[in-house]
C-alpha cells in the first residue's frame, strides 16, 4: 500500500514539476513577445519622428485638363517618398483661402499655383512652372480655317482666375460675348455661336461628347501656367526643392491631368496641336492686387497697348 501511495506522490510531482516548467516557459515566451513589441513599437515611433513632412497647398485658378492636379501632386509624392524619407501632404484650396490663410500667419511649405494669382508674391521665394494650359478656338466645323473668326460669332469661355480676357483683346476678339465655362460650351454645341475661345479643358469635353471640331490654338497670350514656389516660412527647404525637382523630372505623366509640359511630346491626337508652343505674350508669375487691377482696366477698356505695356 505505501509503494502505492509513493508511486502516487512521485507522479503528482513529476507533473506538477512539468506544468512549473511549461509555466516558466509561457512566461519567458510572453515576456519576450512584450519586450520586442516595446522595441518595434519605440522603433517605429522614431522613423516617424526622423521623417520629414511637407505640407503643399494645391490653388486651382483656371481649369485643367481632366482629373485633379491635386490628386497628381499626392500621387509624386507617394513616389517621391520612396526615395526620401520625406512625406507629402496635398491640400486643395482657392486663392481667397490661401490669401486668407496666408495673412493669418498659416503657410505651407510649398503652394502649387496659376500664373496670375495675386496676393502670394510676398510669402514665396523664386517659381518653376511644372505644367501649362493654353487659349484655343474651337469650331464644329471640322473644315474650317478660321478665317471668317469675329467677336460677333465668337463666345468666350472666361475661366476661373485666369485673363481670358486679355487672350481675346490679343488676338482682335474684344467684345466677344462672355459666358461661364459650361455656359459657352453649351451655346456652341446648341449652334448658337460658330467659335468657342476656351481652353484645354474645352478640347476634352468635345471629346468626351464625341464630336467633329477644329482647333487654332491662341499664341498671342497665354496664362494658363501652373507654378510651384517654396514659401518663405518653409522650414524643411531641403526636402521642397528635392520634391519641386523631382515634379520637374516627371515631364511625361502631365498627360494623366490633360495639360502640357513644355519640351515634351506627350500627345498623338488633337491634343498635339496644342504642344510647344511660343507665346507673344505671357504671364508665368504671381502677381500683386495693383497688376491684376490694371490687366483688368485694360481688358475692359479695351486697350491693347495699355495691355501690352503690363505684359512686357
Amino acid at each position: 500500500m505505501n509503494f502505492w501511495l509513493k508511486d502516487i506522490v512521485k507522479y503528482s510531482m513529476s507533473k506538477l514539476m512539468k506544468l512549473r516548467k511549461f509555466a516558466f516557459a509561457l512566461v519567458c515566451v510572453a515576456f519576450l513577445v512584450a519586450f520586442a513589441c516595446m522595441y518595434f513599437k519605440k522603433e517605429d515611433a522614431k522613423a516617424v519622428q526622423e521623417s520629414a513632412v511637407l505640407t503643399v497647398w494645391q490653388i486651382d485658378s483656371f481649369e485643367g485638363g481632366k482629373g485633379s492636379r491635386a490628386d497628381f501632386l499626392k500621387n509624386v509624392g507617394n513616389s517621391f517618398n520612396k526615395s526620401e524619407n520625406c512625406y507629402v501632404n496635398v491640400i486643395s484650396l482657392s486663392s481667397d483661402a490661401a490669401r486668407l490663410n496666408l495673412s493669418k500667419g498659416s503657410a505651407p511649405d510649398v503652394i502649387s499655383y496659376g500664373a496670375g494669382t495675386y496676393g502670394l508674391e510676398g510669402y514665396i521665394k523664386d517659381y518653376n512652372v511644372w505644367c501649362r494650359g493654353m487659349y484655343c478656338l474651337l469650331t464644329l466645323d471640322s473644315g474650317c480655317d478660321f478665317s471668317d473668326v469675329t467677336a460677333q460669332n465668337t463666345v468666350l469661355n472666361n475661366g476661373k482666375d485666369n485673363f481670358a480676357g486679355a487672350a481675346a483683346l490679343l488676338c482682335g476678339l474684344s467684345g466677344s460675348k462672355t459666358e461661364s465655362a459650361t455656359s459657352a460650351y453649351v451655346k456652341l454645341l446648341n449652334g448658337e455661336y460658330k467659335y468657342l475661345l476656351g481652353t484645354q479643358r474645352d478640347i476634352f469635353r468635345l471629346k468626351t461628347r464625341n464630336v467633329s471640331f477644329a482647333i487654332k490654338p491662341i499664341t498671342e497670350f497665354n496664362d494658363l501656367y501652373q507654378s510651384i514656389s517654396i514659401t518663405r516660412s518653409c522650414g524643411n527647404a531641403g526636402y521642397a526643392q528635392k520634391y519641386i525637382n523631382f515634379l520637374l523630372s516627371q515631364k511625361s505623366e502631365i498627360v494623366k491631368i490633360g495639360l502640357f509640359s513644355d519640351g515634351a511630346k506627350l500627345y498623338e491626337d488633337e491634343m498635339s496641336q496644342c504642344e510647344n508652343l511660343n507665346f507673344n505674350k505671357k504671364i508665368t508669375y504671381p502677381i500683386s492686387l495693383a497688376v491684376k487691377t490694371d490687366i483688368e482696366k485694360a481688358v475692359s477698356a479695351g486697350d491693347i497697348n495699355m495691355l501690352k505695356e503690363l505684359l512686357k
